[in-house]
């Protein structure tokens, strides 16, 4: 909604919770402006704009993972923002774009599940055990990367790609055959495309097994992921010992470098 003047676009919500519609105002709203706005809504002064720009939720959680992030590299939030926007909107070959719902340059909900994502999987190959903290007081909260990643898939790969425990994020981490190898008659026969993946620590790994991986699936909200012959040979320089049977001439032709997983 947008007051006469140069007065800024104020961001409110309105959801339907049991029955009746609650709005939600930014706290640093005063109770003259919430009043302006409650009385546009009595008169009926308001236009329905269908939008799919990115949501306050998407907003908060950029703005947590540039603070927390920046705090580990030694960037401010803005400063960071800019820097990694910058870099995003290059390789994607995109316009800049806002992460304000309240901007008319903001980005969608889809652009901003995916710069998310892109962001996470920035902190991994840079080396960065990404942290977020949520919320003030007793609603405070410490997630890891994998709580927040959009795509559990692209997560799980960054991790494979820089040895990194895909549970606690330590470095130089294991490759985990998800599936029993056995099934396919050792690890002699392993290409890389008839099981499952994952990068696991020594201590993570041996849970994995203790446990089964059903339930470790379950308790870290963690599932493997399918290579395609481009990512395993890609990770056969990764994990030296491993992949052994895996066939170069595969790649001819790069008709399997489009996708990052295949589905066996």
């Amino acid at each position: 909604m947008v007051k006469k003047g140069k007065r800024k676009l104020m961001n409110i919500e309105i959801i339907e919770e049991e029955g009746k519609l609650k709005i939600y105002f930014p706290h640093n709203k005063n109770i003259q402006e919430i009043k302006e706005v409650l009385e546009k809504l009595r008169k009926g002064e308001v236009e329905v704009i269908r939008t799919d720009k990115l949501s306050l939720d998407q907003m908060k959680m950029l703005w947590s993972i540039f603070k927390d992030l920046g705090d580990m590299i030694g960037y401010t939030r803005e400063e960071l923002r800019k820097e990694l926007e910058n870099e995003y909107c290059n390789e994607k070959g995109i316009e800049y774009f806002s992460i304000s719902p309240s901007k008319k340059d903001s980005c969608s909900k889809e652009i901003a599940t995916d710069f998310i994502t892109w962001l996470i999987e920035w902190s991994i190959k840079e080396g960065y055990n990404l942290i977020i903290h949520e919320g003030k007081g007793q609603n405070r909260r410490i997630k890891g990367a994998r709580e927040i990643c959009p795509d559990i898939n692209r997560y799980v790969i960054a991790c494979l790609r820089s040895k990194v425990c895909a549970v606690c994020g330590r470095i130089e981490a294991d490759l985990h055959h998800v599936d029993n190898v056995n099934s396919i008659g050792g690890y002699e026969f392993d290409d890389g495309l008839k099981t499952r993946f994952m990068s696991l620590c020594r201590e993570h790994h041996s849970l994995a097994r203790s446990i089964g991986q059903d339930e470790f699936d379950k308790r870290f909200i963690l599932n493997g992921v399918w290579l395609n012959p481009t990512l395993v040979s890609e990770l056969k320089k990764v994990y030296k010992n491993h992949f052994k049977a895996f066939d170069e001439n595969l790649l001819k032709g790069g008709e399997h470098k489009i996708n990052e997983t295949s589905k066996n």
